[in-house]
């Protein structure tokens, strides 16, 4: 147990590093690349969630680290997509070109995952385990809402 839980503390520190990156002005193909493994994080940290969910004996301190996680890259999530990372860049992606586009749904979809995805962290951190699914369905469908208007099923 104290492994996976020093694991998921190292995925977070890296995550945050990466983060860090891309707000300090990384642009075109590196932005699209580590912005797909921003993706790819998220995407692992709900898995673990649901994994300790089917688990029958959840480890809270795993499924707070995931949930940390998810807010944190929500929060950072609009700065990972600079003005000349779209596929233009010829980087294989499933992010759709009205990403950038229009500019204003984008960011009002970004908004409502973080704020989906800060409730689900506060709610995991503070052990209300009643209020977990939830917010857990709430942040799901943010993300859901946002991929059906900015992300193809089927990259080229």
């Amino acid at each position: 147990m104290r492994k996976t839980i020093l694991n998921s503390i190292i995925a977070i520190s890296l995550g945050l590093s990466a983060s860090a990156a891309l707000a300090s002005g990384l642009s075109g193909v590196d932005a699209a690349k580590d912005r797909q493994v921003h993706f790819k994080e998220m995407g692992k940290a709900m898995k673990t969630i649901f994994d300790q969910l089917k688990s029958g004996a959840p480890d809270q301190s795993v499924i707070k680290v995931q949930t940390a996680l998810i807010a944190d890259h929500a929060k950072a999530l609009p700065s990972w997509f600079p003005a000349d990372s779209g596929p233009s860049t010829g980087v294989k992606m499933q992010a759709l070109p009205v990403v950038w586009t229009d500019k204003a749904k984008f960011a009002a979809k970004a908004h409502d995952l973080q704020i989906a995805a800060a409730n689900l962290n506060a709610v995991a951190q503070a052990g209300k385990t009643a209020d977990f699914m939830p917010a857990l369905k709430a942040t799901g469908d943010a993300c859901k809402s946002c991929h059906e208007t900015f992300r193809q099923k089927d990259p080229d």
